[in-house]
């Protein structure tokens, strides 16, 4: 009865890893969805 509490727990455990991992990556970029870690370039003034 109480293994499903375990499995629940550590899965909460694991959301809010990859919660804070998002934060700490910057959000919307982040490393798992294939953003880039490195920052682009600033653009060469034309002409």
């Amino acid at each position: 009865m109480s293994s499903w509490i375990w499995i629940l727990i550590i899965l909460i455990l694991v959301a809010i890893g990859i919660g804070i991992y998002f934060l700490l990556s910057g959000g919307n970029d982040g490393g798992i969805l294939g953003g880039n870690s490195i920052p682009q370039p600033p653009a060469l003034p034309a002409g």
